[in-house]
């Protein structure tokens, strides 16, 4: 007996939804039960993942801008805090990546282009 329920507000994209005079556009952070140092763990490896230090993920912390993660670390405090995204941070790791552009020669002999490679046609799959 699932029925719609005439309360609820219809789901409308965004993207397609007009413009409002009143409507003001702006996030609104609402608070939902749940485990707050799951919620840190998955913070911390997002941001462990896209490269971020210890220092930068905790600066994220700090900042009320961050609503959500500004309350998490006024729970926990500084120490615990640093304490907890080190221990993730130990568990995950960081991400790093070198860009390094390659010369057009090396050593005087010239660097070889990129060949694409194609498989026939014959020797595809389900072919």
């Amino acid at each position: 007996m699932n029925q719609p329920e005439s309360h609820l507000v219809p789901k409308v994209h965004p993207a397609t939804r007009s413009v409002e005079p009143e409507d003001p556009m702006e996030l609104c952070a609402t608070a939902v039960p749940g485990d707050p140092l799951l919620m840190l763990r998955c913070t911390v490896e997002e941001y462990a993942r896209e490269g971020w230090p210890l220092e930068a993920i905790l600066r994220l912390f700090a900042d009320p801008a961050y609503p959500a993660l500004h309350a998490l670390g006024q729970w926990l405090g500084p120490q615990r805090l640093r304490e907890q995204v080190q221990a993730v941070l130990a568990q995950c790791g960081t991400f790093r990546v070198q860009v390094v552009e390659a010369p057009d020669e090396l050593d005087g002999v010239p660097q070889r282009e990129l060949v694409q490679l194609e498989l026939p046609r014959e020797n595809m799959p389900g072919k």
